[in-house]
């Protein structure tokens, strides 16, 4: 068999000001006391019928104290103990799915923010969201023991890629998606059209939210039907979905092992 070459997370260099620990970002961003950090991944067209680009989608919990049932993208809050805001999102795909993050492609939007606590100790939290890539798109190319961030992968050798080998697995149930029954009750791949008519229980403001979580709205949910969390966050959707597709246009191949510079953190 070929030798295989290890790789590391591919980080383009319009995000490399955000490979610093949550302290150094935080000490910049005053105005904010907390990080939030969230994950687009797309299953690529071919593998859906009729062919187009799937989302993943976790639905939380019945046990969660908000949001119960909603769903939502993959993601949580940066911890102090990750070496840099970019190594916690691995580590929250990891742990919420079970997925391992091989490349960040891009930032969705500008960044939103989320408002908790008390008068007491209110918390300002920023919220990032960013499209990335994961190994098990690879299906079973990749050698056992690997670790969540940052650790050595089994890369494709230049043969197998010739051979075809890196258009990755043949169909969505070829891609082992684990969740945290703790946080989590399920996941989905979607599609664009599903997300723009879903329903969100979140829409301008706190009122509405709390409007709708007095008349049980988190708990009507009909076999199938998928409602968000927020309006803000279906907006991410959309826009990673229209990314996605010109950056599919423009490279006109697979990013599979693109080598474009950047960083490997």
């Amino acid at each position: 068999m070929s030798a295989r070459h290890p790789i590391q997370i591919h980080v383009p260099p319009t995000l490399g000001p955000l490979a610093v620990p949550l302290t150094s970002y935080l000490s910049t961003h005053p105005s904010f006391s907390a990080l939030a950090i969230s994950a687009c991944i797309f299953a690529p067209a071919h593998l859906s019928t009729p062919p187009s680009p799937r989302l993943l989608l976790l639905h939380r919990a019945d046990t969660e104290p908000s949001f119960r049932n909603l769903w939502e993208i993959p993601g949580g809050a940066v911890e102090a103990t990750d070496p840099t805001l970019l190594h916690g999102l691995a580590r929250e795909v990891f742990e919420e799915t079970g997925l391992h993050l091989t490349r960040f492609v891009r930032q969705v939007g500008q960044g939103g923010m989320l408002t908790g606590g008390d008068e007491s100790a209110p918390i300002r939290c920023r919220h990032l969201s960013f499209e990335i890539e994961v190994a098990e798109m690879m299906g079973n190319l990749l050698l056992d023991g690997r670790r969540p961030f940052g650790g050595v992968e089994a890369a494709l050798t230049e043969e197998e890629r010739d051979g075809g080998a890196a258009r990755g697995v043949s169909a969505l149930e070829d891609v082992t998606v684990v969740v945290d029954p703790a946080e989590h009750q399920g996941f989905r791949w979607v599609s664009e059209a599903e997300v723009r008519d879903a329903a969100c229980l979140v829409g301008s403001g706190e009122t509405g939210y709390f409007a709708k979580k007095r008349a049980g709205w988190e708990d009507g949910q009909g076999e199938g039907e998928v409602k968000l969390v927020s309006e803000d966050q279906r907006q991410v959707m959309l826009e990673a979905f229209a990314k996605h597709k010109i950056g599919i246009v423009g490279q006109g191949k697979s990013s599979v092992g693109d080598a474009r510079p950047g960083l490997s953190v």
